[in-house]
C-alpha cells in the first residue's frame, strides 16, 4: 500500500473506533513518534483530538519529553489525563539497582494503565503500535479485546519508515530526542540512543523488557 492507501486505512479504523465506543474511548500520548501520529490523523479527521489523552506518568522522562508533551497538549488543545501509580514509587525512589528499577517502572505503566482505563470508563483505548516494532506486537489485530476494554490499533500497517514519511508530508511536530540518536522512547533508565545504524528500531530499549514483552502485553502493556 501506499503511504495515502495506509493514511486512509488508519483514518477509517479511528472513524470506526470512534463510531463504536464514543464517548468512552481514550487515547494514549506517550510523547513518541508513533502516538505523535495517531494524536494528528485523529485531529486531521474531526478537527480536534475528541477523545482525552492519557500520558503514562512513570515519574522518569526525559526533560525533552515532558516539554513536548506540555508544548503538544497546549497547541492541539488536547484534555490529557497523567497516568500514574504512586503507590509504587516510594520503591522505585530507595532502588539502587537499574535492575530492579525496571522491573518496577515496567509494573508502574501496567498499573497506571489498568487504573485509568477503569478510572475514566472507557470501553476502549486508541494505541499507536505497529506490526514492525516487535514480534510481540506483529500478530495484533486492528480491534483487539482486552479484559475490560478493547485496544484500537490504528497504525499497526505503518512502518517506521512510514511514520517519518508521515511527519515530513503534514510537518507534524516530533520529539527532539530522535535528533539525538533516539528511535524509540521511554523512562530514561531503560532508554539509549542507537549508533548503529542497522540495528532494529527497539535496539535502545531495555533488553530484558524486549524479551519479556509478550508476558508484559498479557498483563496489560501496549
Amino acid at each position: 500500500m501506499s503511504l495515502e492507501e495506509k493514511t486512509a486505512k488508519s483514518k477509517e479504523v479511528i472513524q470506526e473506533a470512534r463510531r463504536k465506543y464514543a464517548p468512552n474511548i481514550g487515547l494514549a500520548f506517550t510523547g513518541g513518534k508513533d502516538s505523535t501520529v495517531l494524536l494528528h490523523l485523529t485531529r486531521s479527521l474531526f478537527g480536534q483530538v475528541p477523545m482525552k489523552a492519557m500520558f503514562i506518568d512513570i515519574y522518569d522522562h526525559f526533560p525533552e519529553t515532558l516539554a513536548f508533551v506540555d508544548r503538544t497538549s497546549t497547541e492541539w488543545g488536547l484534555q490529557v489525563i497523567k497516568a500514574r501509580d504512586p503507590t509504587l514509587l516510594p520503591r522505585y525512589r530507595a532502588a539502587t539497582d537499574k535492575k530492579e528499577k525496571r522491573e518496577i517502572s515496567r509494573m508502574m505503566k501496567i498499573n497506571a494503565i489498568k487504573h485509568t482505563v477503569e478510572e475514566q470508563g472507557w470501553r476502549a483505548l486508541m494505541v499507536g503500535i505497529r506490526w514492525d516494532e516487535h514480534p510481540a506486537r506483529s500478530q495484533e489485530t486492528y480491534f483487539s479485546p482486552r479484559e475490560d476494554h478493547v485496544r484500537v490499533h490504528p497504525i499497526l500497517h505503518f512502518t517506521e519508515k512510514d511514520v517519518w514519511s508521515y511527519i515530513r508530508r503534514h510537518s507534524v511536530p516530533y520529539n527532539p530526542l530522535y535528533d539525538k540518536g533516539f528511535r524509540s522512547l521511554g523512562a530514561t533508565v531503560d532508554t539509549e540512543p542507537v549508533t548503529d545504524p542497522h540495528a532494529p528500531e527497539r535496539a535502545g530499549r531495555e533488553k530484558e523488557k524486549e524479551r519479556i514483552m509478550e508476558r508484559l502485553r498479557e498483563l496489560g502493556y501496549f
